[in-house]
């Protein structure tokens, strides 16, 4: 015997969806800050090199081991592309996964894709506390036999 759609499943995607568009804005919305951290650190590396070239000196000529293995210009301008190099990871990840749940709301209001929904269900448990309370949920709405049929699953 086959259990017709009910409102409640609808309700309850319908606030999924909703759920998965606030996480996207909120996810994109940190990516944010991570452009003006981006800028000060590199302004900081540029500050502190030109204070270590002035404090130290240029010690890679002189005889002996090289505490530094270069010179302190050097270091900084690595220290400044490694943290440009990490902040934009950060960004990249904030909006891939700002991508992902705008994806998860849309493709669970058209009722489709339940794989990747239910998949990244599991994966938003990670993404504590906010996530894992939404993916929970996700998961066991999903889980309902009537909830896979909406989605033209048997």
């Amino acid at each position: 015997m086959e259990e017709p759609n009910n409102a409640e499943d609808a309700e309850h995607l319908s606030a999924l969806s909703i759920g998965h568009y606030i996480m996207a804005g909120l996810s994109a919305l940190s990516a944010i800050p991570l452009v003006a951290y981006a800028f000060a650190g590199a302004k900081l590396a540029e500050q502190l090199s030109n204070e270590m070239a002035l404090t130290m000196g240029d010690i890679s000529g002189q005889a002996g081991v090289d505490p530094l293995a270069g010179a302190p210009m050097e270091m900084m301008e690595d220290l400044g592309t490694l943290m440009i190099t990490m902040t934009a990871l950060g960004f990249l990840l904030a909006v891939v996964t700002a991508i992902g749940f705008f994806l998860v709301g849309l493709k669970l209001r058209q009722r489709q894709w339940w794989t990747f929904c239910y998949l990244s269900g599991w994966g938003e448990c990670l993404l504590f506390p906010f996530g894992t309370i939404l993916g929970v949920f996700t998961i066991i709405v999903l889980s309902r036999p009537t909830v896979k049929r909406s989605f033209g699953m048997r």
